[in-house]
């Protein structure tokens, strides 16, 4: 066998294993709740159906325009991975508002410009109190909008089923690396 050939078996060998350690990874993952059908708005304005996140792999967030803490440094993360997976057609990232009252499409969408967003695969969605509420509080368990607009600063994994897999702490460079490997995973 040519040096050429050794080397293009060797890369193949190489692409195989790392295959198959996401395959494991993926499949070593925690699943949580899955994500029921839900119909929110774009910052541009237009309706968005959950189903359009089916068979894909996605990273969700909660954040509101004005927040004067961890949401901006959030959303600037959230650009980070998301031009690590852009133009992947497997993975979208979305990030939910908590201030459906503030965040009017044309508010939420000066944010996400702001960001490097809105993108073909990061969209940032507002919505009515109770299923923003429903996402936040039920579902996705990280944030309270009654009586007070509370919510988590992780990302959240949910694989092509819509099923949960993951939270990431975003003040965690580990995880956040740790994130990126099992999005991969389960692509």
């Amino acid at each position: 066998m040519s040096a050429a050939g050794k080397i293009r078996l060797l890369f193949i060998l190489i692409l195989l294993i790392a295959g198959a350690a996401c395959v494991k990874r993926g499949s070593q993952l925690p699943a949580y709740e899955n994500v029921p059908a839900f119909t929110m708005t774009t910052s541009e304005g237009s309706s968005f159906d959950g189903k359009q996140l089916a068979g894909k792999v996605w990273v969700a967030d909660f954040i509101y325009t004005n927040c004067p803490g961890p949401c901006p440094r959030m959303t600037s993360q959230m650009h980070h991975l998301q031009l690590q997976v852009k133009n992947d057609p497997d993975v979208r990232l979305v990030s939910f508002s908590v201030d459906p009252h503030r965040d009017t499409p044309p508010v939420l969408n000066a944010y996400a410009k702001h960001f490097g967003g809105p993108t073909e695969d990061w969209v940032f969605l507002t919505g009515n109190d109770a299923t923003t509420h429903l996402l936040a509080h039920d579902v996705f368990k990280v944030g309270d909008l009654i009586g007070v607009m509370d919510h988590s600063t992780k990302f959240i994994l949910v694989d092509k089923r819509d099923t949960i897999r993951g939270y990431y702490s975003t003040f965690d460079a580990d995880e956040m690396h740790k994130l990126v490997q099992d999005v991969q995973s389960l692509r």
